[in-house]
């Protein structure tokens, strides 16, 4: 052989050699876990609704047993009336399940509504994705049984609480609210005096006391002050940005349910604002909460919440909420791009555990609106992507940069 034909067939034999090495740096990285995290809940007695009972938690996660002692208890308001059950579970002691943060409360969340399994987990994402100081449980899917019994694919969800929200436990100051009636245009009616009105999380309703004097005040300077003092004080009680996003999620997501519930209000001490976390995003991405195909048929009311419809009347308000809608689109946050690739990543891990799932919870119940499979559903799931975003983009007159790369 000549020299020449040596030299190039080294030459391709070295290239050929990093090529099949960086084939396989890359599957390790991407490789796909043959099965999700699972769950054992053994309990001595039936889980209830109202009260915790004591149990003990076993998590199998890659080939290791871990077990915890902790107490359960069924949840969900509208979702209780489905047979696959959602439940809130506090360990003992902190603990990561799942390789998310330690944490003693955590949230299985049934999903059963949402055949994807997939809308909390996207919008709490996104949202995180919008601005890294803005709060959302972090998720992991597992499978869970219960006294032996299997129940399926669920998935496991941080409670929103002071760790989590990062509130000074310190200071007298800080807050947290599960769904105050803030910002009902017509308050809820309140049952008794001693009812925990504004669902106070922290400090503790029955150790403390009441502190939601402040949530009556807020809203009677929502309702009642200037507008040249509303815009001048606004940001003292309010993180702007914080709202602003959480408003353009609720728009682009199209999640009616969200404008006057499903969130948390907290203040981290005294010195900050008040800041929305999301909670409960099931309606979304072409759903309502009850199952329903809504795509787009029936759009989100923002002006139903007193403080959107107060900050709408605001002309910086607006150019703000514009401006931030395209810088969202423009870094490719918002974009059918973005979120299909959230799908897909989210799909891989469903996948593992879906199978099962729809043995023991058939497609054909009669809570659903119809019979779409789990593919089907992804499919109308990202059709709605889309449509939303042609509906903001006429909105807040975007025109997408030509330099941009993500549509």
């Amino acid at each position: 052989m000549r020299k020449g034909n040596l030299i190039l067939l080294g030459v391709f034999i070295v290239v050929m050699v990093f090529a099949l090495a960086s084939c396989g740096r890359k599957a390790a990285v991407t490789r796909q876990p043959e099965k999700l995290p699972e769950i054992f809940i053994e309990t001595k007695s039936d889980i209830q609704w109202e009260k915790k009972c004591a149990c003990e938690v076993i998590q199998l996660l890659g080939g290791d047993s871990t077990t915890y002692k902790g107490k359960i208890k069924c949840r969900g308001g509208f979702s209780s009336k489905y047979e696959k059950h959602s439940y809130s579970l506090k360990l003992s002691d902190a603990a990561s399940l799942c390789a998310l943060p330690a944490n003693k409360n955590w949230i299985l969340n049934a999903s059963y509504i949402d055949k994807t399994f997939m809308r909390h987990k996207l919008c709490y994402d996104l949202f995180r994705m919008m601005d890294e100081r803005n709060l959302a449980p972090q998720c992991a899917y597992v499978m869970l049984r219960v006294n032996h019994q299997p129940k399926g694919l669920y998935v496991l969800m941080q409670r929103l609480n002071k760790q989590v929200l990062q509130v000074d436990k310190k200071d007298p100051g800080a807050l947290i609210f599960k769904e105050p009636k803030l910002f009902y245009k017509n308050l809820p009616e309140r049952k008794g005096k001693s009812e925990n009105y504004h669902e106070q999380i922290y400090p503790d309703f029955e150790k403390v006391g009441d502190q939601s004097a402040i949530i009556d005040d807020f809203r009677q300077f929502i309702l009642h002050s200037s507008d040249a003092e509303f815009a001048r004080r606004i940001g003292e009680w309010v993180d702007v940005r914080n709202i602003i996003d959480w408003h353009l999620l609720l728009l682009f997501v199209n999640s009616g349910d969200g404008v006057c519930k499903n969130f948390y209000l907290y203040k981290q001490n005294a010195g900050t604002p008040f800041r929305v976390a999301l909670w409960d995003c099931d309606h979304s991405f072409g759903r309502d909460g009850d199952n329903e195909r809504n795509m787009l048929e029936r759009i989100v009311q923002p002006q139903s919440n007193i403080l959107l419809e107060r900050l709408l009347k605001m002309p910086s308000y607006q150019e703000a909420l514009a401006e931030r809608y395209g810088q969202l689109r423009e870094n490719g946050v918002f974009s059918y791009e973005n979120i299909q690739k959230m799908v897909q990543d989210n799909d891989r891990l469903v996948r593992l555990g879906i199978q099962e799932n729809i043995r023991l919870w058939p497609y054909n119940s009669p809570n659903y609106f119809d019979s779409n499979s789990y593919d089907e559903e992804v499919k109308l799931l990202l059709q709605f992507v889309p449509l939303s975003l042609q509906r903001l983009d006429e909105m807040f007159h975007y025109r997408q940069n030509s330099s941009s790369k993500k549509s």
